[in-house]
């Protein structure tokens, strides 16, 4: 058995569209069975099985399949929202976003209303160097036709491959009369997932928003810090609003950038065994900065770790929205096809023992937001924790 890594995953895209938000993974190798010890009349499946097979009228679906369907029923029968199997195509886009990066052509892909995969291209990218335009619709990839049962996660999977390798797309587009081809090289694409900025020169106020936490976030974060602090600030508004989660070593990473010790968070396993997670021994500038920290209803899992770790020791005001209140753990086992099982296997609790899940943090300072500030520009969430770190208590 292989040991065991403890993450946090954000959910896939259309999980998040279920409303589910993944928090702490233990991943492993699944290679083999092992019996549970629990008998079941099997032959009661096989007898349904066979009765399909003799006598539906329309297609049967493939064994893949049915294999895949008969496995989704058994996990959903634990009546768990993060019990999850997850199929290779959507596992392997679920790898990339935590890693940061992948093998792409710098295209962004969404289905219109008839079902087509339209495409929307990034600058200096090999799609839009090889002349691909927004709106051009993707019906094939390497000779594979696009269907309308495909899921967008099948369709970016056949598109993303090996850094340096070739692929070939058929488009069509509005103005030409026949689909044509054209033949990209795959380049590494990264997906940032930290972005600062000075806020307010004049008062040394920074910004910086953390939309994910992957495997390249700690040193994204550390460089933030480093310019920020070059740039004079020494007041920082943390942004984790609609952060769903991520690896919870990057979540501990981050939390340790502003703190100098103490636990980030505790953990209780089935049967009552905890263990908790302590702050790395770090040296930043932002250790001295006080903190305003936007949090919302998107606010869960890895992101709720942070904020509840950084309020606990003082470090920080919530600012905004009750978070989501995402706080178990999955078990990761990777299967041999690719695809996994995530198995809810243990739940967090913040370091004054505060229950995170079902539960979520309520804000120090609470300000919505609405649709018409959205509308206008506005953000008096942003405007709120500004004045709040310029004595505005």
């Amino acid at each position: 058995m292989r040991s065991l890594r403890v993450l946090a995953i954000t959910l896939l895209a259309a999980l998040l569209l279920a409303g589910a938000f993944l928090a702490g993974y233990a991943l492993r190798d699944q290679r083999g069975h092992n019996p549970a010890g629990q008998s079941a009349d099997f032959g009661l499946y096989w007898q349904v099985h066979d009765l399909l097979a003799s006598e539906f009228i329309g297609e049967i679906p493939s064994a893949r399949t049915q294999l895949y369907a008969a496995i989704h029923g058994l996990v959903s029968s634990y009546n768990d929202p993060y019990t999850v199997f997850v199929e290779p195509a959507p596992r392997e886009l679920e790898r990339d976003d935590l890693a940061g990066h992948f093998g792409g052509i710098g295209a962004y892909m969404s289905r219109n209303e008839a079902g087509d995969v339209i495409l929307t291209v990034m600058r200096d990218r090999p799609a839009a160097r090889a002349g691909v335009q927004d709106g051009d619709v993707l019906l094939a990839v390497d000779d594979q036709p696009i269907t309308a049962g495909m899921s967008l996660e099948q369709v970016i999977a056949l598109v993303r491959g090996e850094e340096g390798t070739k692929v070939k797309l058929t488009l069509r587009r509005a103005d030409k009369a026949e689909p044509f081809d054209v033949v990209l090289v795959r380049e590494r694409i990264t997906i940032p997932s930290v972005e600062w900025r000075v806020l307010d020169q004049a008062n040394h106020v920074g910004y910086i928003r953390i939309g994910l936490f992957g495997e390249l976030t700690i040193n994204e974060l550390k460089t933030a810090v480093n310019e920020l602090a070059g740039q004079g600030t020494d007041k920082l508004v943390l942004d984790l609003r609609g952060n769903n989660g991520g690896l919870l070593d990057a979540a501990v990473d981050t939390t340790s950038q502003f703190l100098r010790q103490g636990v980030v968070l505790r953990e209780v396993k089935r049967g009552g065994a905890e263990r908790f997670y302590s702050v790395k021994p770090f040296t930043s500038a932002a250790q001295d900065w006080p903190i305003a920290l936007l949090v919302d209803g998107g606010t869960a899992s890895a992101s709720e770790i942070v904020a509840g770790a950084l309020r606990d020791h003082g470090r920080a005001v919530l600012i905004g929205e009750k978070t989501y209140g995402k706080g178990s753990v999955q078990m990761v086992h990777e299967l041999p096809d690719g695809s996994s099982l995530h198995v809810t296997a243990a739940r967090w609790l913040t370091p004054n023992r505060h229950q995170l899940d079902k539960v979520g943090l309520e804000p120090d300072v609470p300000v919505s937001i609405s649709a018409e500030d959205r509308d206008a520009g506005r953000d008096p969430q942003l405007a709120r924790a500004t004045a709040w770190l310029l004595g505005a208590h």
